[in-house]
């Protein structure tokens, strides 16, 4: 199983955040060499969020639109898939995946840029409701996809697919005082299958595994995360990088509220469920669902 062992384990406007109203997400342009000249510019995603990790939409308006017009965000989504075009319109769309200040771009197939839009996008957060018997809690995490790119986004993967994948996955595994641990498993410790690839192992990236932070469990083997988590409830150092024989775990996010819920997690009692499960709450421990809030 995915597990750590015991001993290791256009004008340019002003900056727009995602989360604001996206009727403020215009922007002018200008015309171009070909005649083409874009009027105004939105970005859409489903559900309303413009966020790291959605699948979002640019629509373009204007005048002299053609195939040859074309759109990039930078960074993010330098090549976006053109969707419906006429003269006057143009729809483009990708799947987000950075933060920060960025750019939306339109240009002419010569280079000639006919507008800009500036958005501003924050380090997404998720937040998780956890249930045991009758006691409920929420936590939040903040990802940190700039140091930990490719983890980052597999985690966005399991979050966003369908109302959240995590949904009715256990903490399958609690150890005091060290850490709690769960995306894998059902009710009856049953396996979940993963709806992504194991990802490249990123322990190198700077983040350290102190109390409140979020790692990927995995196999013996580095590159085999997939969907299980921990969060630390102390600082565990060895769980950081120490060379290539000792990879370590890779921590990408921490919690930034509701700490209180993962320490309660990590005082249930537990008891041995088999060797695969020798620190497994005695009474289930629910994810019973987790939703991006920025």
């Amino acid at each position: 199983m995915n597990a750590m062992t015991k001993s290791s384990i256009a004008r340019r406007a002003a900056p727009v955040a995602a989360a604001a109203l996206l009727s403020l997400l215009a922007s002018c342009g200008g015309g171009g060499d070909s005649g083409s000249a874009v009027s105004n510019m939105t970005v859409t995603a489903t559900g309303g969020l413009v966020g790291y990790g959605k699948n979002i939409s640019l629509n373009v308006s204007g005048s002299g639109l053609n195939s040859g017009v074309n759109a990039a965000i930078e960074p993010g989504c330098f090549t976006m898939a053109r969707g419906a075009t006429s003269e006057g319109s143009m729809t483009f769309s990708c799947r987000l995946l950075a933060v920060g200040d960025l750019r939306v771009r339109v240009r002419t197939a010569e280079g000639k840029e006919l507008a800009t839009l500036r958005l501003e996008v924050e380090a997404p957060r998720v937040e998780f409701t956890a249930k045991q018997n009758a006691t409920e809690g929420k936590f939040v995490v903040e990802l940190d996809p700039n140091n930990a790119p490719k983890t980052a986004e597999n985690f966005m993967v399991y979050v966003n697919t369908g109302s959240c994948w995590y949904k009715d996955r256990l903490f399958h595994r609690v150890i005091p005082d060290r850490l709690v641990q769960g995306g894998g498993f059902i009710a009856g410790l049953q396996p979940a299958p993963g709806v992504a690839a194991a990802i490249p192992l990123e322990s190198q990236n700077g983040l350290k595994n102190l109390r409140g932070t979020i790692g990927m469990a995995r196999q013996s083997e580095p590159n085999t995360a997939t969907s299980q988590f921990y969060i630390n409830v102390k600082d565990n150092p060895d769980f950081d990088y120490a060379s290539d024989a000792q990879p370590g775990y890779a921590v990408f996010g921490k919690v930034v509220s509701g700490i209180e819920t993962v320490d309660l997690i990590s005082k249930v009692p537990t008891m041995s469920k088999g060797d695969a499960f020798p620190d497994a709450p005695i009474d289930n421990v629910v994810i019973t669902a987790c939703s991006q809030i920025r």
